[in-house]
């Protein structure tokens, strides 16, 4: 019924309705933004990658044949966009030792405080937050991809391959990759939250 009704929009869309668009608009931009955030560690980024993710939906409205559907288009369009933007900042650390000032601000989640957690707990979930985003952040953009949209979007395997338009055996391997890859690098965090 969801799929019937994003069709019905995506119709009137096509046919000028800008308020159909703005509807297909509020239904994705949360998640796109989350996905965006989670890849990039920049809500800023974020917003702008999702936001050029719409304007490349708005501009393909007519060629958009519906094979995916409208959220599996707006994944991957915005994976490829993330995965872009981080070649492009890598590459710039690289050549020009560019760091941009907000990356080293710590981000609200990691600092904002559980209300239900003590002052220890509290702290521990902070440090805790912190280590798992650097980790993230150590991983190639396609692992970083595939690990999101498969741990916080709940994509299946498939899906990611068809999101990302890869085979299912390389979305297997940056999986397996990333995931082996966080496990050394976060290995002492069991014991200490266990602990």
């Amino acid at each position: 019924m969801v799929e019937r009704s994003e069709q019905i929009l995506l119709e009137q869309a096509r046919a000028g309705d800008e308020e159909s668009f703005a509807r297909l608009v509020d239904t994705h931009a949360g998640r796109l933004i989350n996905l965006g955030w989670r890849m990039t560690g920049s809500r800023e980024q974020a917003e702008d990658l999702a936001q050029e993710a719409f304007l490349r939906l708005h501009r393909s409205l007519g060629s958009f044949r519906g094979d995916s559907s409208l959220s599996t288009w707006l994944y991957r369009t915005l994976s490829r966009l993330a995965i872009d933007h981080l070649r492009r900042e890598k590459l710039k650390r690289k050549i020009f030792f560019f760091r941009g000032a907000d990356s080293e601000q710590a981000d609200p989640v990691d600092i904002a405080p559980d209300p239900g957690a003590g002052p220890g707990e509290a702290l521990l979930a902070m440090e805790t937050g912190q280590r798992v985003r650097r980790a993230l952040q150590q991983l190639s953009p396609q692992q970083r991809a595939v690990f999101t949209l498969r741990h916080d979007e709940g994509l299946s395997l498939q899906e990611i391959a068809d999101a990302l338009q890869l085979s299912l055996g390389t979305v297997k391997a940056h999986l397996h990759r990333a995931v082996t890859s966080l496990r050394e690098e976060l290995h002492d965090l069991r014991e200490r939250i266990g602990s």
